[in-house]
């Protein structure tokens, strides 16, 4: 039975999620050491949670935790990068929406949205949270900026089926979040490194790294409330909600990180967010159906 608590922790991640960028922004540094920081950041959230309680954890959790970890550092690096392509208010719009989609999908052949008043509901909550997501980051493009779609799609493409197997293997195999945690930060950081020697052809545990840490702890309270929520919501309810983050990015950026909206932008996000509230509480309707 879905009570207001739980509610509340899937609101957790809209929070964490949003701030995370604001604060990377902040503290500068290049994708693979953004990536890393909050890697490393996850290591020392899951060890100091571990230290004080010791939660289930046998070989095939370890496993399948330490796999979704290198999924996200797939996700992770992705989304970096297709920014570097497409920019921000063109990419995060497609990483968003493609994620909803996804890891909705995902959780309805899982069982979830059983009947046919719920898949209405959530399906039609689908469509305005990433109408509202396209709205919120919508950005005027500059004379003379460059685009480069194909790389852009395939990359944001890669990120997205990261990011869904980073939440949905857990989900598969109902594995319970506190026990999830610590594997899956060995595997975030591993992945990290591994791509970055790979592709970047340097060790991205750089003192950058270190500081972009402070990103990665307020991630990981996002990811724990995340892990928890998609087992007591949902899939296809807990994802989506927390998409809903790129409304705290966007006001962050502005008030945090001054960066500028004209009147048309500002009209654009207004109502983004408003389409995004309307969507969420589709999605709760869907969840009680």
């Amino acid at each position: 039975m879905m009570n207001a608590t739980d509610w509340l922790i899937a609101f957790i991640p809209i929070f964490s999620f949003g701030i995370l960028p604001v604060v990377a922004t902040r503290i500068e540094g290049k994708p693979i050491e953004q990536s890393m920081g909050v890697a490393l950041g996850s290591v020392i959230f899951a060890l100091i949670f571990f230290f004080f309680r010791r939660p289930e954890l046998d070989a095939s959790i370890f496993i399948i935790s330490f796999l979704s970890g290198l999924c996200w550092a797939v996700g992770s690096l992705g989304q970096f990068a297709a920014i570097r392509y497409l920019g921000v208010s063109k990419s995060i719009p497609i990483l968003n929406g493609g994620q909803i989609v996804t890891t909705s999908l995902l959780g309805i052949l899982l069982g979830e949205w059983a009947t046919t008043t719920s898949r209405a509901y959530g399906f039609a909550a689908l469509i305005l949270i990433i109408g509202g997501i396209v709205l919120t980051s919508y950005k005027e493009e500059k004379a003379g900026e460059k685009t480069e779609w194909r790389k852009g799609l395939l990359i944001n493409l890669m990120a997205i089926l990261g990011y869904t197997a980073y939440i949905g293997i857990l989900k598969y195999f109902q594995i319970d979040g506190w026990s999830t945690i610590l594997p899956q930060s060995f595997g975030q950081v591993a992945g990290v490194v591994l791509i970055g020697l790979l592709f970047y052809k340097s060790f991205p545990m750089t003192r950058m790294a270190g500081k972009n840490s402070i990103g990665g702890l307020i991630w990981a309270v996002g990811n724990i409330a995340l892990l928890i929520s998609q087992l007591k919501l949902g899939l296809a309810v807990a994802y989506p909600v927390s998409q809903a983050a790129i409304v705290v990015a966007v006001l962050g950026g502005v008030f945090i990180n001054k960066e500028h909206k004209n009147r048309k932008e500002w009209m654009a996000a207004v109502a983004g967010m408003a389409v995004i509230m309307a969507g969420l509480y589709l999605i709760y309707l869907s969840s009680v159906c």
